[in-house]
């Protein structure tokens, strides 16, 4: 599934000063690129109401600095691709989390907590500004109306990085390639048959190579089959089974013959 991010609007604590201000959002666009460039987070950030006023120091409200000439230009135009999407669920067609968003009560340390409620059903990603301890973790609780739980956070790169395991969990739920850790990219990629896209299957379709073994075809009619101990794939060729197939490994590289 997508995975987007959704600002804690409990972290919206001003700074002391303009400068230090300016170093928090550095570091904030800093977590952003890092989440939706190296690791494919989409480049939504679901925020409140009050987003752009929020005071990021004394007299210096988040669309100040956005207009800031003082502010590093790169930061303001990366700031300025995001799409910030209010209300928090807009373009969200579920009508039982839009139930649970309006009816739950969500709070992180006896403080209601409506950025990080939207993250844990949305399986969305927390922001924070790094304007405080509490917010240099990776994961925070919360406490729903049923139980306690964990949100994966991010006040810094590092967290994303230590999110890692997560974001590709969650990536894997929609993603046939890195569900089955096929390569999506590179010179040798797997393409699934036209039909895959026509029927709208969920998953790639398999052709048997043995008995006991099946394996993923492609458009070409090529059977990919996995070999465990080498950690890579077996491109079969018609006809199956004869000695015709060539590696190639899950990032698309095709591995020469010995």
């Amino acid at each position: 599934m997508d995975i987007e991010m959704v600002f804690n609007e409990l972290s919206a604590q001003p700074a002391s000063d303009k400068y230090a201000a300016r170093k928090r959002m550095s570091t904030f666009i800093g977590t952003t690129v890092v989440a939706t460039g190296r690791f494919g987070v989409k480049q939504v950030l679901r925020i409140e109401k009050n987003f752009f006023s929020i005071l990021l120091a004394p007299d210096y409200p988040l669309n100040k600095w956005l207009n800031d000439s003082k502010v590093n230009l790169p930061e303001r135009s990366r700031f300025k691709r995001l799409l910030c999407k209010y209300p928090p669920l807009a373009g969200f067609e579920d009508t039982e989390i839009e139930d649970r968003h309006i009816l739950s009560e969500f709070s992180y340390n006896g403080s209601p907590a409506s950025g990080l409620g939207t993250a844990y059903l949305l399986g969305a990603l927390a922001l924070s500004l790094d304007s405080d301890v509490q917010w240099s973790r990776s994961r925070l609780p919360l406490r729903t109306p049923e139980t306690v739980t964990v949100v994966p956070h991010a006040s810094h790169p590092d967290h994303v990085s230590e999110n890692a395991d997560w974001i590709k969990e969650q990536l894997k739920k929609e993603d046939p390639w890195l569900k089955n850790g096929l390569p999506k990219n590179g010179e040798y990629r797997y393409r699934p048959p036209k039909s895959y896209y026509s029927e709208k299957s969920e998953d790639f379709p398999t052709a048997p190579y043995t008995d006991r073994r099946r394996g993923f075809t492609d458009r070409n009619n090529r059977l990919w089959l996995w070999h465990e101990e080498e950690k890579h794939w077996d491109v079969q060729i018609k006809p199956y089974g004869r000695g015709k197939y060539f590696r190639v490994t899950p990032e698309g590289r095709r591995l020469r013959d010995d």
